[in-house]
């Protein structure tokens, strides 16, 4: 049975990904395939689904499966350093958020760009591992 499909942030399909399926102390261990692809003969019912592979972050997932559900979409984060700043654009006297991904610690500035790039301030170092 089609369970879903495993992805990077990308929406490109991860193949080999460890997926772990648990409900009431038993458990099913599957992998994806080649186009993400997760099979798996399961029962219906509530399980909880971790997720590994090497170079990304772990996940873990409730998921309900049922008789001719809709495939179920995993995404993973790569290890890779990922960020934007939310909202893309403010106005003077607004204010905006980052929103960061790093396996490992990093150093956050701020600039200004225009007619050419401006140092603002460093906003400090972050490391939540």
């Amino acid at each position: 049975m089609l369970i879903g499909y495993v992805s990077d942030e990308k929406y490109l399909a991860l193949c080999d990904v460890a997926l772990e399926f648990v409900r009431g102390g038993e458990s099913v261990e599957v992998r994806s395939r080649a186009t993400g692809a997760v099979h798996a003969d399961l029962p219906p019912g509530d399980y909880s689904v971790a997720l590994q592979k090497p170079g990304f972050g772990p996940k873990r997932v409730e998921l309900t499966v049922t008789e001719g559900m809709e495939p179920y979409h995993f995404r993973l984060l790569s290890d890779s350093l990922l960020g934007y700043i939310w909202p893309k654009w403010v106005r003077a006297g607004e204010s905006a958020e980052f929103r960061l991904h790093s396996a490992t610690r990093y150093k956050l500035e701020l600039f200004r760009y225009g007619l050419k790039r401006e140092f603002i301030r460093a906003v400090g170092w972050f490391d939540e591992h």
